[in-house]
């Protein structure tokens, strides 16, 4: 699995160093703003696109689990990093959710190379029929 060897240890976090804690926390909280105007105009797109072509709606809450502040041995820093990442990933999977389904009703033809993400065109029609 791709994660086996990704293990982080209060060992790992002391090498790193404060400093590029910072930066690096700094760094990823830079991204949200961005995070949520994405999420905004993908919300808006989804409530104008869909309708017209009678395609089932994405429901947000369908892909984001928000569960992690539950856990009592975690401080707020740590929840907060969660919450961060329980959007994020949920974000990325709607959004894909999303693009999917306008691809489905909109261009449901294969592309010519298969690549990781595209199980949803299974049932496309072949590339070849349409040189």
């Amino acid at each position: 699995m791709l994660y086996d060897n990704f293990v982080v240890t209060k060992q790992t976090l002391k090498k790193r160093g404060l400093f590029l804690q910072l930066v690096a926390t700094v760094i990823i909280w830079s991204v949200l703003p961005f995070g949520l105007l994405l999420h905004g105009s993908i919300w808006i797109y989804q409530q104008i696109y869909f309708p017209i072509y009678d395609i089932p709606k994405v429901r947000f809450s369908d892909y984001c689990i928000f569960d992690r502040y539950k856990l009592r041995h975690l401080n707020i820093f740590q929840k907060l990093a969660c919450l961060y990442c329980e959007y994020a990933n949920g974000g990325v999977a709607w959004l894909k959710a999303i693009v999917n389904r306008t691809e489905i009703y909109s261009c449901s033809i294969k592309h010519n190379v298969h690549k990781e993400g595209q199980e949803h065109q299974k049932d496309f029609f072949e590339y070849k029929a349409f040189q």
